[in-house]
């Protein structure tokens, strides 16, 4: 998968409710303008500047619920996993299903598969990575999740998986013998 659909899933999330936390910064912004040192077109300029980028949130957001709307439920489940830290949803996952659950190969080749299922609907629906160089970069919140990709800081992800899995094959090994 490539970074910048890692970086939209790890910020969904968040997308959730930063529609109300813009609308209370830009009506803070505008009750306060008369405080300002900046001329009343600069703030006007910069409130009709976060008004855009909230809607640019949203439609994200949006599109981001219809691709998943369009993933079955075990993957739902794997992208819960991945991108949305559910570790409930880690230990029912691991715990169900034949022989205890999924094998640690099952799972990052399921993993693998969806990543590349997500990027494809994700840029037919717009998302793709023009776009997100373009417009969403420009934005704190994607620009902070690239770089937590980049970084490699995702790999913690991805290891914390694989001990959840090799702690659920020893246990369920282990009880058998």
């Amino acid at each position: 998968m490539k970074n910048y659909t890692k970086a939209v899933l790890y910020a969904y999330p968040f997308l959730k409710n930063i529609g109300k936390e813009y609308d209370e910064h830009v009506f803070n912004r505008a009750i306060l303008s008369y405080r300002s040192d900046f001329s009343a077109e600069r703030i006007a300029l910069y409130i009709a500047g976060e008004i855009v980028e909230k809607q640019t949130l949203q439609q994200v957001e949006k599109t981001v619920d219809e691709v998943l709307s369009k993933l079955s439920d075990v993957e739902r489940t794997l992208v819960a996993i991945r991108y949305f830290g559910k570790q409930r949803k880690i230990r029912r996952a691991l715990t169900s299903g034949e022989k205890g659950g999924w094998s640690e190969r099952t799972y990052f080749r399921m993993q693998r598969r969806l990543s590349e299922k997500l990027g494809a609907l994700l840029a037919a629906k717009g998302i793709d990575e023009r776009y997100f160089q373009e417009e969403l970069l420009k934005i704190e919140l994607f620009e902070k999740t690239y770089r937590f990709v980049c970084e490699g800081k995702d790999r913690q992800v991805r290891w914390n998986e694989r001990e959840w899995l090799a702690g659920q094959e020893q246990e369920y090994y282990g009880s058998s013998s």
